[in-house]
């Protein structure tokens, strides 16, 4: 499989907290000639700050953009009915791609996890579901066993990796099922994921530097080293300037787009010096 980049989109607010989805829009019809799919309300996305229709519209443009094969629907809730709910409306839009962050806020056992899991792809045995590790956000470290048997439900297509899950990318592949795919959220490690046999990235910063990581993805699929190392130079620059937080991404979107770019979260700030820094390499690599 040629190596797989999917844009985690971040979403445009204006400086009201309003959805921009106009802009939501147009920023998908600029990437979707250089990546595979996007991965839609994930933690880039802010979901926390969505409501439920908020999330299934944003699903509904991607799906119309860059057709339902190509968009990944992110359903992380703090229960298994919001899941199920939110899934039944995302099926509707012909969206079979689900990701599904693991449980969080309130700890749960090995047992509970699967049965998490289990939940979703019983009620939908059509879906394509993915496993979703992020510890530092959900304050749980899925054992290698437990994705293990997580993975081994019906449905279950593959796996996702951020964080301090995303650092542990080789014990977690020795979870996976024959046909399976390893997903990293570390964007700048594209070339490492495919040696270790992983599938690609699910990547913010790709929003903003779409070309850049095309360029990347083409010339490991071409086996150009050189083009290979140029580009994979340039990605480290980018992800290392952008890649830390929401803010810092946003900035370069809002430097390449035009648009406010806003959150509803409450997320520090970009000071002058970054925000410069962050602007010039949206200019010499947009």
């Amino acid at each position: 499989m040629p190596a797989q980049i999917i844009s985690a989109v971040p979403v445009p607010f204006t400086e009201d907290g309003s959805l921009d989805l106009t802009e939501f829009e147009s920023v998908l019809r600029t990437i979707d000639p250089h990546v595979d799919g996007v991965l839609v309300a994930g933690t880039t996305g802010e979901f926390p700050a969505l409501d439920d229709d908020e999330r299934v519209e944003l699903f509904r443009v991607a799906a119309e953009v860059l057709g339902a094969a190509r968009v990944v629907a992110h359903l992380g809730h703090g229960s298994t009915r919001q899941v199920l709910r939110l899934a039944a409306a995302t099926a509707d839009l012909g969206i079979s791609r689900f990701a599904l962050l693991s449980p969080y806020y309130l700890p749960t056992d090995d047992d509970g996890v699967v049965a998490f899991f289990r939940a979703l792809t019983e009620a939908f045995p059509q879906a394509d579901v993915y496993a979703y590790l992020f510890p530092e956000r959900t304050g749980m470290d899925v054992p290698v066993e437990v994705l293990r048997r997580v993975l081994a439900l019906p449905g279950m297509v593959g796996v996702k990796l951020s964080g301090g899950a995303a650092a542990r990318l080789t014990e977690y592949a020795a979870a996976l099922q024959d046909g399976q795919e390893l997903y990293s959220g570390d964007d700048a490690t594209l070339p490492w994921v495919l040696e270790q046999g992983g599938t690609g990235v699910v990547s913010g910063v790709s929003s903003a530097f779409p070309e850049t990581f095309s360029t990347l993805a083409r010339a490991l699929d071409a086996g150009d080293g050189e083009a290979a190392e140029r580009a994979q130079a340039s990605v480290k620059e980018v992800v290392g300037l952008t890649g830390p937080t929401i803010p810092r991404l946003k900035t370069a979107m809002a430097a390449r787009t035009g648009a406010a770019w806003a959150s509803r979260m409450a997320l520090p700030a970009v000071d002058a010096e970054l925000r410069g820094r962050i602007e010039a390499a949206v200019s010499q690599h947009g």
